[in-house]
């Protein structure tokens, strides 16, 4: 899988992109054939705002899609939220595939 991680207006740690490319390397492996995924951190700057950091990931193969937004305290919250978020949506996904198969037959 290839796997793109930037950041606007912050500077990622090593530790954070390892954590990164480990878990959706993980995530690869479902079965949908995702191929590509997009992960994108970025700060608010409003001072009123406790979560701070925000990740945004964008996964896509085999013609699917599946994207999520989601902020925390720190990037690697916002990653594990991020995580079960894609997760959640790959079993939807998964879901929705296997019953349009077995609607053909």
């Amino acid at each position: 899988m290839e796997i793109t991680i930037s950041s606007r207006n912050l500077d990622l740690s090593e530790s954070l992109v390892a954590t990164v490319q480990r878990k959706l390397s993980r995530l690869g492996r479902n079965g949908l054939g995702m191929t590509r995924a997009e992960v994108h951190f970025s700060e608010e700057r409003n001072p009123r705002i406790t979560d701070r950091e925000i990740c945004e990931v964008l996964m896509e193969g085999n013609g699917n899609r599946v994207r999520c937004r989601v902020s925390a305290t720190d990037g690697f919250a916002a990653m594990d939220k991020a995580v079960a978020k894609i997760e959640q949506q790959m079993a939807k996904l998964k879901t929705r595939a296997s019953t349009k198969l077995y609607a053909k037959v």
